[in-house]
């Protein structure tokens, strides 16, 4: 009878290449792995691993039966996870990955709101380019993603919900050039270095070209890449001191540094960036109610983050 067993029991003697390193890995005996793939060849009717010269390697049929049994083990893990769903499971796992930006805004902070209050649940999250973020949960090696979401709302394949919008504003150190009283134009902005993640083409798109020293763009997907790229916006006051640079980020995100005056906001009227950034999971694939409940919690995170932002604005005179 072919069963996952057997199935997974091939799938280790291919990666080890040895009968005795795939038993022990497995912890069965090497006769008992042996007699495992000899039935299952028995009941395919074809030799699946090739067993001359010393060496073991599958055969034509046993690359076929291998593409296909990663497939079968893939869906059956897919369906336990459904049924486990649908009997309303709350403990077990919730894999993250999280874009630079809403890590620092909601993120983490979302995680620590939801161990509150399930503290049975197990989390994995990574903090990944923005980009990435899609891929993973593409590759299911994620249950849910928060990260730009522009790109992917025509998508078929994913379902994704904005979360509301934060204004970027640009930093510098005190004493800057650009603070001298003059009007600070975008072509003024971009004869300086930039420090930040990268931006998405529905941004870089808008600046004016050249882009002088703020940064390039990627030819491969027109992302606007900083002349200093970091990978999560954290430290930026310390990034900022001594130097001409600047950097894009929330009054919220800066306010110790600007509480302490080591950053200033630089003066401008021109328009300002925001972030597009939102929840990312696969149309095709249940949410677990730990994911649920994670997103109930971000969403509560971002409307405070939202209400002390407008409150920073109004003390620091920048509505």
């Amino acid at each position: 009878m072919i069963t996952q067993r057997r199935l997974q029991h091939l799938l280790a003697l291919v990666e080890h290449a040895h009968f005795g390193r795939a038993a022990s890995a497995l912890d069965i005996s090497q006769p008992a792995l042996t007699k495992s793939i000899q039935a299952l060849e028995s009941e395919l009717g074809v030799m699946l691993i090739d067993r001359k010269h010393g060496t073991v390697g599958p055969t034509v049929f046993g690359e076929l039966v291998i593409r296909r049994s990663k497939r079968m083990l893939t869906e059956e893990d897919e369906l336990r996870r459904e049924l486990a769903l649908l009997a309303g499971l709350e403990t077990g796992s919730l894999k993250l990955a999280l874009g630079p930006y809403p890590s620092v805004t909601s993120g983490y902070a979302a995680i620590a709101r939801l161990l509150a209050r399930h503290p049975k649940v197990g989390v994995a999250v990574h903090v990944v380019g923005w980009r990435e973020v899609a891929s993973r949960v593409l590759a299911r090696t994620v249950d849910l993603g928060i990260a730009e979401v522009g790109d992917l709302e025509n998508d078929g394949q994913f379902a994704t919900e904005r979360l509301t919008p934060h204004r970027g504003r640009f930093f510098c150190r005190p004493g800057h050039p650009l603070l001298d009283g003059k009007p600070v134009t975008p072509q003024r902005l971009l004869a300086y270095p930039w420090i930040g993640t990268r931006l998405p083409l529905r941004v870089a798109g808008g600046l004016p070209r050249p882009l002088g020293a703020a940064g390039t763009i990627d030819s491969s997907n027109g992302d606007f890449v900083p002349a200093v790229e970091i990978d999560v916006p954290m430290q930026l006051g310390t990034l900022l001191a001594g130097s001409d640079a600047l950097t894009v980020a929330t009054l919220a995100l800066m306010e110790p540094e600007l509480r302490s005056g080591d950053v200033v906001v630089v003066p401008m009227t021109i328009p300002s960036l925001h972030a597009g950034y939102g929840f990312i999971y696969l149309k095709d694939r249940s949410l677990a109610p730990a994911a649920l409940a994670y997103m109930a919690e971000v969403r509560t995170m971002e409307a405070r983050f939202v209400k002390r932002e407008a409150a920073l604005a109004a003390e620091f005179g920048l509505i």
